[in-house]
């Protein structure tokens, strides 16, 4: 039995003041005293953030079969409204080693356990706070405070197994159900009823998710000279929107103007892409009843695999043609964030003295809005409006692109790419320098070891997406996969010396 009382206090004070101008009036002077006057922006914040954290656990171990550990907190934070300060949070854990008590052939240690337990999300320093901007010496409203603002309460089950057999596997296998309610959203609010402000962060949601996880871990070779071992993780997740206190909106996931692609609505599937889909066939257009008396002549597909005006084919004027279904609607589902499943493959081998370090993970499934491409079509810089190397006869006038597809910003399909990928994570090898010969070089009386390494981190990517990088996200409300003129992951190589005296 162990029993355990914590007090956490925490306190953060981040003061900030910059200034910059974009224009000198004496040249080659980098000084603020030489800049443009009406040129200088100054800024400035204060930030304090005030945390404290109660803790009383228990835990008990009986006979080494029956494990149960239990936590109670109240934590109280200036990062809530303030009429919501303290907030009291929990942890139940149960565990069973049913190898103590039944031997099975093979198996050394077999135990299943379940948990239950919440915990709180804290929202942003400003989001319990008016907000104004300042732009041109003009002061506008933009965020409604709220004082009511609550940590969103994440409640979490979770049932595992965990068993090791064969002396070199290990399995575990989770299910977690997650529900957390008053998820934190910014709410857009009607100009009149809020006095001119634009939005108000509120605990405005409840998000359920799902989640599978496997694991698997062995030693398939080990022996004084050499050994082998790998792991194996897999998972899957998904969240549904089960409740939302405001009418379905969409949502800007980019901070670019137009780029509403996800919505928000109860019931609603988070991650799910909404947009402009381009009509492909004549079947499709016909579903418009605007085109009951279409004629298939008058219409060809295009070399990039939409229909187009047959006379406008080749012209300036040939452009796309956005789908309406038969009930007259204009947005439709274009794509789905999520992946199938993510997964990771981590490789140790030894061979003397040397040693490799393999880790290759990934995703496979789900999908990615390439904004970076979509706003360079407006201003023909994308790579695949080079018309160079494609027949004469399939080649499409930069119109298509530049006005057609962009869209004016509005998300469509054209955009949605597959955002499976396979990346080295990392690749390292060390050798471990012997005795010997340190000795040969007489360093053996100083040096006791020596360790020579080379690691490489996002080593190589496999992904069929055009982008830089496959592994993006965007967003303040959740994370989605929208490439927003994000930098990729940084390939680094690094070489590394370890001396033990």
């Amino acid at each position: 039995s162990t029993t355990r009382v914590t007090y956490l206090l925490e306190n953060l004070d981040n003061t900030n003041f910059t200034a910059n101008s974009t224009k000198l009036n004496v040249t080659d002077v980098p000084d603020l005293a030489a800049a443009d006057p009406t040129q200088v922006a100054v800024n400035s914040g204060l930030d304090l953030q005030r945390t404290v954290n109660y803790f009383v656990s228990q835990s008990f171990d009986f006979k080494d079969r029956y494990i149960i550990d239990a936590l109670y907190r109240r934590d109280g934070s200036s990062l809530f409204g303030k009429d919501a300060r303290w907030q009291d949070f929990y942890r139940v854990a149960l565990a069973y080693r049913i190898s103590e008590d039944f031997k099975l052939p093979g198996v050394q240690d077999f135990k299943i356990r379940a948990a239950r337990g919440t915990a709180g999300l804290r929202p942003g320093f400003s989001d319990q706070y008016e907000t104004y901007s300042l732009a041109g010496g003009q002061i506008s409203k933009q965020q409604l405070g709220n004082t009511n603002l609550k940590p969103a309460i994440q409640t979490e089950n979770e049932y595992g197994i965990n068993i090791q057999f064969l002396d070199r596997f290990d399995l575990e296998l989770v299910k977690a159900d997650r529900l957390t309610k008053g998820a934190f959203l910014s709410i857009p609010l009607s100009l009149a009823a809020s006095g001119g402000f634009l939005n108000q962060v509120q605990n405005a949601a409840d998000v359920s998710a799902h989640t599978y996880e496997v694991s698997l871990q062995t030693r398939v070779v080990d022996t004084d000279a050499f050994s082998y071992s790998f792991s194996l993780t897999g998972d899957n997740t998904r969240q549904k929107i089960d409740r939302m206190d405001a009418a379905p909106f969409r949502r800007n996931a980019t901070g670019a103007q137009g780029q509403d692609v996800f919505y928000y609505k109860s019931g609603e599937k988070l991650g799910v892409i909404y947009g402009t889909k381009w009509v492909r066939s004549f079947e499709q257009l016909k579903e418009n009843p605007a085109n009951a008396s279409a004629n298939a002549a008058d219409y060809v597909v295009n070399s990039d695999g939409y229909l187009v005006r047959a006379a406008n084919l080749g012209k300036s004027t040939e452009a796309p043609i956005a789908y309406v279904n038969a009930n007259r609607e204009t947005q439709h589902v274009i794509g789905d964030v999520n992946p199938d499943f993510s997964f990771g493959f981590a490789n140790n081998l030894r061979f003397k003295s040397f040693t490799l370090y393999a880790l290759l993970d990934g995703v496979r499934g789900g999908d990615i809005y390439n904004f970076t491409k979509q706003w360079m079509y407006q201003d023909e810089r994308h790579g695949t409006q080079d018309q160079a190397g494609r027949p004469v006869a399939d080649r499409r006038p930069l119109a298509f692109y530049s006005a057609g597809l962009y869209n004016g910003l509005v998300a469509n399909d054209h955009f949605v790419e597959d955002g499976s990928y396979a990346r080295l994570r990392e690749l390292s090898v060390a050798y471990n320098v012997g005795q010997n010969t340190l000795a040969r070089f007489g360093l053996n009386r100083q040096i006791k070891g020596m360790k020579l390494a080379f690691i490489g981190r996002n080593v190589f990517t496999w992904t069929k997406y055009t982008g830089f990088d496959p592994e993006v996200t965007a967003g303040g409300d959740f994370n989605f996969r929208i490439d927003g003129f994000r930098y990729p992951n940084f390939r680094t190589f690094t070489g590394q010396v370890e001396l033990q005296f």
